[in-house]
């Protein structure tokens, strides 16, 4: 009878000690299967995020203007980087005009997709060289001068973009600048050019602008890779 009991107990021990070990496999294949799935949700939240824009503005300063902007990993995806690039004529009156507008600065999205409300800062430039024909001189004299402007600014915005492949997007905001109202340059007289005049002329007119800055204000849409 002992050596029954005995062989009975060791019988219980060894399958108590098996199921223990098909357990611990059991919850070691859930832990792994767990941290897979994490990881491949990280992996499609990553994919999710399309990181580069590409598209066009339209609205002031910049009338019409290209530009793209890239969405960094760091920070969780909130900063974003960005240029934009115009380049119009002007003819108006006795002026013609070629105007040139740049801007760089960077984009912080407060979703963590690189989409929706932001805030931007940056810097712009606005240059315009200036061809001015007929102008008047002293004693009756007419005559001709070139010069180039430029305006810059820091800009303050703030903005909405959409997600998806196709997006829009509105910015509202002010640019920040001692910017000059009248400007001089050297006109030629057309019948003499021996003789030379120092002219002054207002600056070109540009919706929104003061001495102090100018209006902000635009909406455009694009393609997100």
């Amino acid at each position: 009878m002992k050596l029954k009991n005995l062989l009975f107990i060791k019988l219980i021990v060894s399958a108590g000690l098996l199921q223990s070990q098909e357990i611990e496999k059991t919850v070691a294949s859930n832990d792994s299967l767990s941290e897979a799935m994490t990881q491949q949700d990280s992996i499609q939240s990553e994919y999710k995020i399309k990181r580069l824009s590409i598209g066009l503005k339209v609205g002031i300063p910049n009338m019409a203007s290209v530009g793209a902007q890239y969405t960094l990993p760091i920070l969780n995806n909130h900063l974003a980087p960005y240029f934009e690039y115009s380049a119009y004529a002007y003819d108006k009156d006795k002026m013609e005009g070629d105007f040139k507008f740049s801007e760089f600065g960077a984009s912080y999205y407060f979703n963590e997709k690189g989409k929706g409300l932001y805030f931007g800062i940056g810097v712009s430039s606005l240059k315009v060289k200036a061809a001015y024909n007929n102008v008047s001189l002293d004693f009756g004299k007419t005559g001709s001068g070139s010069t180039e402007i430029a305006l810059n600014t820091t800009n303050l915005k703030l903005g909405f973009k959409t997600g998806g492949r196709i997006y829009f997007r509105v910015e509202v905001g002010y640019g920040m600048g001692d910017l000059p109202q009248t400007f001089n340059f050297t006109a030629i007289d057309n019948s003499n050019p021996l003789y030379r005049e120092t002219v002054t002329e207002d600056i070109p007119e540009i919706p929104g602008i003061s001495e102090s800055g100018i209006i902000i204000g635009n909406i455009g849409f694009g393609v997100s890779f």
